[in-house]
C-alpha cells in the first residue's frame, strides 16, 4: 500500500514543533545560567557561605555599665576560637576581653560548650539604651546581638 504525502506531512510538522520547543528551552536554560552568573559577579558575591561556627547568646549581665558580661554558647559543629574573635559594642572594637570557659580560661569553645566573656564597655553609654554587640570569629562568621545597658537578660 502506498502512503499519501499528507499523512507524512503531519508527522514532520509535529516533529518540527517539538524540536523548536526543545531548542527554545535549551536556549532559555543557557541564558538563565549566564545571567545568574553575571548577577552574582555584579553583586560582589553577596551570597554568603554557610559557616560551621554558630554562637548564641544565652544570657547577658550589663547591670554595671562599665562591664558587659556575655554568656555565649557554641551551637555549631566545630570549635570556635574565642580569643582570636573580635568583639564590638556599638561598632567599637573592645580590646582585651576576659574569657572564662568553665573553671579555666580557654581559646577553644567546644560544640555545646559555653563561656563567660566580659567586655569593658566604651564610655558614653546610657543606661536603658539598646546597643549592638557583635562577635566576629577568625573564620569570618558574624554574630550580632542587641543588649540593653543597665539590664540583664
Amino acid at each position: 500500500m502506498h502512503q499519501s504525502m499528507s499523512s507524512r506531512k503531519g508527522a514532520s510538522e509535529i516533529t518540527a514543533a517539538l524540536l523548536l520547543i526543545l531548542i527554545t528551552m535549551a536556549a532559555a536554560i543557557l541564558l538563565y545560567g549566564y545571567v545568574s552568573g553575571r548577577m552574582g559577579g555584579l553583586l560582589g558575591g553577596a551570597v554568603q557561605q554557610p559557616y560551621l561556627e554558630q554562637v548564641t547568646l544565652d544570657y547577658y549581665d550589663w547591670t554595671t555599665l562599665s562591664a558587659l558580661k556575655l554568656t555565649i554558647r557554641n551551637v555549631g559543629v566545630t570549635q570556635v576560637n574565642t580569643v582570636a574573635a573580635a568583639y564590638f559594642i556599638n561598632g567599637q572594637l573592645i580590646a582585651s576581653p576576659t574569657i572564662v570557659c568553665g573553671t579555666f580560661t580557654a581559646s577553644a569553645l567546644i560544640p555545646q560548650g559555653s563561656c563567660l566573656v566580659t567586655l569593658t564597655s566604651p564610655s558614653g553609654l546610657s543606661s536603658g539604651d539598646a546597643y549592638n554587640v557583635k562577635i566576629v570569629t577568625k573564620e569570618g562568621a558574624i554574630f550580632s546581638y542587641s543588649c540593653i545597658a543597665g539590664q540583664t537578660a
